[in-house]
């Protein structure tokens, strides 16, 4: 018996909560896949305890074993799949399913990603090398989700899947991903830690995703589609970005340069570079907020020159 455990960190978004518990709940796997879900609430204060409580109380789970977690305070995303993934490490989990909570992955999302895995594994790589596999993140309309795109480092790799032609699956390998739909094996999470929990919002992904690819091979496997339910079908953009989400840049440029400083000169190089650019681009782009946009990048990257945080194991 194969456990994956689905971790989902929510945050005052309880009907998109509902919709993406029951996309878990309808996932068609092999029986020899047992699919428990572990809800991280940071700290909701629209109702959300309340109805979790009620539905794991009530034993309402059809065929899926449901267990939750309801933090004292926001600890942000970071915080919150590091809560969930050293859970799900400790109570047995072969392999950790990360979301947020307006993800909605398709019913055969999971097993798409079981078959990518165990197929890159005999095919490609030793299975037990495996770090990640990662879905395709569309939006509500049907696109390519832009803040979701992969980072690829090798070119497409049709495998036979389970020996059927139309199970057949195309790979490509990436170094980096987000928190959207990505499946991490143990062995990753044993010998590579958890999330960085200090970054709260920004970059967390992207740490934890390079962090694992620079010693497992890692992969998107194009056939395993979520969908996620943002406003709108926007990158992470501070030069166009609505004034009101501004602040929480903070994190992101912080974030960004202590990973590149933990990967070295070049990577400090071009955080800089772009840095600057994109300075540049909010004195002749921006519609309003200059002031304050540019003073955010400030107020991160100087704050990002001290922050260096532990990378914390799963057996701490």
């Amino acid at each position: 018996m194969q456990h994956v455990t689905a971790v989902v960190v929510t945050y005052n978004r309880i009907d998109l909560l509902k919709e993406c518990l029951q996309a878990l709940r309808e996932q068609k796997v092999d029986r020899d896949t047992q699919l428990d879900i572990f809800l991280v609430d940071n700290a909701s204060t629209d109702g959300t305890k309340e109805w979790i409580d009620g539905m794991v109380s009530a034993g309402d789970a059809e065929d899926r074993r449901i267990y939750a977690t309801h933090l004292a305070e926001n600890t942000g995303g970071a915080g919150g799949f590091y809560t969930g993934m050293k859970w799900a490490y400790e109570h047995g989990a072969d392999a950790i399913w990360i979301m947020d909570d307006d993800t909605i992955p398709q019913a055969d999302a999971l097993q798409k990603l079981l078959d990518g895995m165990m197929c890159a594994g005999n095919e490609v790589a030793p299975q037990d090398e495996i770090g990640f596999v990662s879905s395709t993140v569309l939006w509500t309309d049907g696109s390519p989700c832009q803040m979701n795109r992969q980072h690829y480092v090798g070119q497409e790799v049709t495998v036979s899947g389970k020996g059927a032609e139309e199970s057949a699956l195309t790979l490509q390998a990436v170094d980096s991903a987000t928190f959207v739909s990505l499946l991490f094996t143990r062995v990753a999470g044993e010998n590579k830690g958890l999330p960085v929990k200090e970054y709260f919002i920004g970059g967390d992904d992207k740490e934890y995703t390079l962090r694992i690819s620079e010693t497992y091979p890692c992969y998107h496997v194009k056939e395993s589609v979520a969908i996620h339910k943002m406003k709108t079908n926007a990158g992470s953009n501070i030069v166009i970005d609505d004034i009101e989400r501004v602040p929480r840049y903070f994190y992101a440029f912080r974030n960004d340069l202590c990973t590149a400083k933990r990967h070295g000169t070049k990577e400090v190089c071009i955080y800089f570079a772009a840095f600057f650019l994109n300075m540049l681009r909010i004195l002749f782009k921006s519609r309003d907020g200059k002031k304050m946009r540019i003073a955010t990048m400030w107020k991160g990257m100087t704050a990002g020159m001290r922050f260096a945080p532990e990378i914390g194991g799963w057996k701490q």
